[in-house]
């Protein structure tokens, strides 16, 4: 598939057929017309939808640079369908920006901070902290927080690839940063994301809106966002990262 071709996003996951569509959105007000016509920057030709066919293909992927200015964001929109116990989650991302002190700032999560209700906790997330530091994790739904941080910062304008992985089984969740795990959290067993929740995905700002509001913007670039639902071994991150390095962008 080549950037920019026009592709069908209607499949079937699991029995269920359902369309997925990226909207871009600005002040976080889509209208019906804009749904209807197209008009959205990022509805066409960036948007690649994939059934599972033995755990190798993603469940979504997105390989379209996007531009964030720390007040557009973009949701997948019903990707409430995808829900995993189980995932790995890559993004390549590319940024100066100066995290506000005391928030985040969301690269791409399923479900956002700010409820500790069961079906509106994060499902899954990668974000920046106030040290510009990579986040990542999820959370109970209990609201019980499972994150891990790189020790390094990345806001220094240049690519790199952030991936998150959460084995059920093994109750490990690590983050790699450009093909090496710099950080490993062994979970209690029996511990699992809130899935429950039909929130989107979205990338740019915080999943959840409080009373309304979207926090949690990001500003900068991102790239060849996918989600799989299951975890990845470093042999297969390295390889992913390997392969999209190689990548002009």
């Amino acid at each position: 598939m080549k950037r920019g071709e026009r592709i069908s996003t209607t499949i079937t996951i699991i029995g269920s057929s359902f369309v997925l569509l990226l909207l871009y959105v600005g002040s976080g007000l889509i209208t019906e017309e804009d749904k209807i016509n197209y008009k959205n920057t990022f509805l066409n030709n960036n948007i690649e939808v994939f059934a599972q066919e033995e755990n190798k293909s993603p469940v979504v992927k997105n390989s379209k640079i996007m531009e964030f200015s720390g007040v557009n964001y973009a949701d997948v929109v019903t990707s409430g369908n995808i829900s995993p116990n189980s995932f790995t989650v890559s993004v390549w991302f590319n940024t100066t920006m100066n995290v506000t002190s005391g928030n985040n700032a969301f690269l791409l999560n399923k479900g956002g901070f700010g409820s500790d209700r069961a079906g509106f906790n994060l499902n899954y997330g990668i974000w920046l902290n106030n040290r510009e530091q990579v986040g990542g994790g999820f959370e109970t739904a209990g609201g019980d927080d499972n994150y891990i941080t790189s020790q390094a910062p990345y806001a220094d304008g240049a690519w790199h690839n952030a991936i998150l992985t959460f084995d059920e089984k093994l109750h490990l969740l690590k983050l790699y940063i450009d093909g090496v795990e710099t950080a490993t959290n062994s979970t209690n067993t029996g511990i699992t994301p809130d899935n429950t929740g039909k929130q989107t995905i979205r990338l740019g700002a915080n999943s959840l809106a409080e009373k309304g509001k979207i926090n949690g913007n990001y500003t900068g670039q991102l790239d060849d966002i996918q989600v799989w639902n299951f975890a990845f071994t470093k042999e297969q991150v390295a390889d992913l990262f390997a392969k999209e390095s190689k990548l002009a962008r």
